[in-house]
């Protein structure tokens, strides 16, 4: 590339031309060459497994179940979607899976809101607050992380049963009302907040509530999305708890009620895949709306340890 630079002598402005060649070495086109081949394979990857379920919700059974495996349907099948909002029905014919969708809706939606309130709650006082045995709580609370859920699923069932909420929304709602995994990543994200806004807002007499409330929150939005997309992805697919806490299908999410699709002598694997869309889909857009605040949060919450 040829350019053209200028230099003052005595007050005049002479050009100078000088050519400068400017290029890269061979090895880098090489090496971005191979770097956007393995992000092109890895992206097929993961897509592939996605992108052929999607596409075999449009198939008969038997192209999803041909060998070798077809890509696009031969003959495109909306009806399977039909199908599937009318798969299993009541005593009256009224369908279930209209109602296993709000299920998960709801109970996505409360938990999610629960823990915004409790979590961030947990995590103002264990990063503002200086209280007697604060480490120690916050150690024992964090060594409920290394407990795998399938130890607790009994004592919980227990508990629960002696609070008569076996086979209702609270037996679902109540032992996910707080996370000690959220708690610690808004721990995190409020430690990397200054605390002179906390107090100068205690000099203009704001209370413990009103500065959570009115000035950390507020900064603490992507650290907050972050959890609102995890629970309620999380609480989507939940599937272990409702199975064994939920006994009757009219309280069954969509998660529990898609494996009702499979039949005793048969599956029709076309509907089973319509039906997952459902399940699939809503999580996908909300990452891909939400993302930017996703990737804020998780990055900002080990600013600071």
């Amino acid at each position: 590339m040829a350019t053209t630079t200028t230099t003052q002598r005595a007050g005049a402005v002479v050009p100078v031309s000088e050519t400068r060649s400017v290029g890269r070495e061979p090895s880098f086109y090489i090496s971005m060459s191979i770097r956007y081949i393995i992000l092109i394979l890895m992206t097929i990857f993961f897509l592939g497994p996605f992108v052929m379920a999607f596409l075999g919700s449009f198939k008969s059974t038997q192209e999803v179940l041909a060998w070798p495996p077809t890509f696009l349907p031969q003959n495109w099948r909306l009806q399977n979607y039909s199908d599937v909002w009318n798969a299993l029905a009541d005593a009256n014919g009224n369908s279930y899976f209209p109602r296993w969708v709000l299920n998960s809706l709801v109970l996505s939606t409360s938990i999610t809101l629960a823990q915004l309130f409790f979590c961030s709650l947990a995590g103002f006082a264990y990063a503002r607050l200086n209280f007697t045995g604060k480490g120690l709580v916050f150690a024992a609370m964090m060594s409920t992380l290394m407990i795998p859920g399938m130890v607790l699923l009994i004592p919980q069932y227990q508990i629960l049963n002696t609070l008569h909420l076996i086979n209702t929304y609270g037996a679902i709602i109540v032992p996910n009302l707080t996370s000690a995994g959220m708690i610690f990543m808004l721990t995190q994200f409020f430690r990397s907040i200054p605390k002179d806004l906390d107090e100068a807002a205690w000099i203009d007499g704001a209370s413990i509530f009103t500065t959570f409330w009115r000035i950390i929150l507020p900064l603490a939005r992507p650290a907050l999305i972050t959890l609102a997309l995890l629970t309620f992805q999380g609480m989507w697919n939940n599937f272990l708890t409702p199975l064994v806490f939920l006994n009757t299908p009219e309280l069954f999410p969509l998660t529990v009620g898609l494996a009702f699709l499979k039949g005793q002598y048969g599956t029709f694997y076309n509907v089973v895949l319509a039906g997952s869309m459902f399940n699939t889909i809503p999580m996908v857009l909300l990452f891909l709306i939400f993302s930017r605040f996703y990737v804020q949060g998780a990055t900002y919450s080990g600013v600071k340890g």
